[in-house]
């Protein structure tokens, strides 16, 4: 807007409140950038196996004297693909499957959990745990992968004949 315009319209603007406004918000996330630490970057060691095949949502691990759920703060989901995100928590090093869509109760994840050499540790499903995701798997060391599966029968559902449909990248 023109000068003129502006005084026609009796607005008159502060050439100083934007960068008023913005020091505070500056000054702001300085104080949250140094007043916060993140629990993942003060844990060294993560539970490790004692983690595996504990529910992401109700297990309490204690790390270098901090203890907190697994699934707490410093979650990332690494990968996703149809209908399955692999998650992972830096705080107790794991790593576990979660869904995130469905084809009702004849479906569920898992989680894969590989040596440092690619050879697979272990297999954890849904089944035992809280809700819509695996159990976890200690990934210190290692690397998980998520999938999706489905059962195509309930008399598939009764053999545990499942079909694995989509799986997320090993990280």
């Amino acid at each position: 807007m023109a000068r003129t315009q502006m005084s026609r319209l009796g607005a008159r603007p502060d050439r100083h409140s934007w960068r008023s406004r913005l020091m505070v918000v500056m000054a702001m996330g300085v104080a949250i950038v140094m007043g916060f630490q993140a629990p993942a970057m003060a844990a060294t060691s993560g539970c490790g196996s004692v983690c595996d095949r504990k529910d992401p949502d109700t297990y309490f691990a204690t790390v270098d004297g901090k203890t907190m759920r697994c699934n707490f703060i410093d979650v990332e989901t690494p990968y996703s693909a149809t209908y399955v995100e692999l998650r992972y928590s830096p705080f107790c090093r794991t790593a576990w499957a979660r869904q995130t869509g469905s084809f009702g109760w004849l479906s569920g994840v898992l989680v894969q959990s590989y040596n440092s050499n690619g050879t697979l540790r272990m297999t954890v499903d849904d089944t035992g745990s809280s809700g819509s995701w695996s159990l976890m798997v200690n990934d210190k060391g290692m690397t998980a992968r998520a999938c999706f599966y489905q059962y195509d029968t309930e008399w598939d559902y009764e053999a545990g004949n499942r079909r694995i449909m989509y799986c997320t990248a090993r990280y």
